[in-house]
């Protein structure tokens, strides 16, 4: 049984929508990626896993499943896997197990107290099952900003992301969270970029845990469906409207997805070109900084965990030199005043 735990922002919606998509030919070759209905008596037939996930977690609220429902989801993996090579249970939920909280509060120790009470819980359903975990790492600095931008879009936060990175550093502290799970569980760690460079990320990922795949020749041209990231001016915009608190969440969701159209509308007309470009939360100076303080940290990764690991660059001249677009305050006032003037 594999279990994948994201992180964040690494082709995992991709890669689940792949597995849910040819699920019958993937279950012919011995692979398996269960639905509720398989897994609890009277349950949907639906992919359910981030459900599972966030019941698992002790800072969650609400859960999906009752302990009781839990252990038979558990014990219904563990008999039924025997059928198959490979059982595949994927949830980037997995990876924020135990973070309720942050690190601006003082409660840095218990975020990873909680972390390690969770994976213990986790390991003791499982039993002595043959479980493995397997999570993909992207480049630091750009899993923050993609999961910066995530955040914003999924709830009321409206700081900035100097704020974010101290608050929530936990969630890139991507050692802490591997030992966690290796007290646990054997480990696989993947490169998000290796995996990018060799083809279409989902099967890639795929054979990487099963060996060869053979599927439909048409799969070969279905869109992929990456979950891709919406252009920060329009996240900017939508941190904005999380900053007026009386507005209501339906309200405030209704004007970014108009604003958000409206700017994809002008782009594709070839407007915007200014706002368009823009491409990072961060400067040159600012991204250079973070990667030279993960460096350590980033080479005991690679040593222990992942030698394809990716650091980027810590030099400013060649962070400029790749594209580095960021949105500096100028032009964040200019595109808050283009959607404010298109509301």
């Amino acid at each position: 049984i594999f279990l994948h735990i994201g992180s964040h922002k690494t082709g995992t919606t991709s890669i689940q929508r792949f597995l849910q998509r040819n699920r019958e030919a993937l279950r012919h070759q011995g692979i398996w990626y269960p639905t509720e209905a398989e897994l609890l008596e009277d349950g949907r037939n639906l992919i359910t896993h981030l459900n599972f996930a966030r019941s698992l977690d002790c800072t969650s609220k609400p859960k999906p499943y009752s302990d009781a429902q839990l252990s038979e989801m558990a014990a219904a993996m563990v008999r039924r896997s025997g059928d198959f090579q490979t059982t595949i249970i994927s949830a980037e939920a997995f990876w924020r197990i135990g973070f309720g909280g942050d690190t601006l509060n003082g409660e840095a120790e218990r975020i990873w107290i909680n972390k390690c009470r969770n994976i213990a819980r986790i390991r003791g359903l499982f039993g002595d099952a043959d479980v493995k975990v397997v999570a993909v790492l992207r480049e630091r600095v750009s899993y923050i900003q993609r999961s910066y931008s995530e955040y914003i879009l999924a709830t009321s936060y409206h700081r900035r992301i100097r704020r974010y990175i101290k608050q929530f550093s936990h969630s890139s502290d991507y050692r802490r969270q591997l030992e966690a799970w290796e007290s646990y569980f054997p480990l696989q760690v993947l490169s998000y970029e290796e995996l990018c460079n060799f083809g279409s990320l989902p099967q890639v990922f795929t054979s990487t845990l099963d060996g060869s795949l053979e599927l439909p020749a048409q799969e070969q041209t279905i869109d992929p469906r990456f979950n891709e990231g919406h252009p920060i001016p329009c996240v900017l915009f939508k941190r904005y409207l999380n900053h007026i608190q009386h507005l209501p969440r339906e309200r405030r969701a209704r004007l970014y997805n108009l604003g958000r159209r409206r700017f994809r509308k002008a782009r594709s007309k070839g407007k915007l070109a200014e706002f368009g470009a823009i491409n990072s939360w961060l400067t040159a100076g600012e991204i250079a900084r973070l990667r030279r303080g993960f460096r350590d940290d980033d080479e005991r990764i690679r040593t222990r965990f992942c030698p394809a690991f990716v650091s980027g660059p810590a030099d400013r001249q060649a962070i400029k030199a790749s594209g580095l677009s960021p949105l500096r305050q100028e032009v964040a006032l200019k595109v808050l005043g283009w959607m404010l003037l298109k509301q």
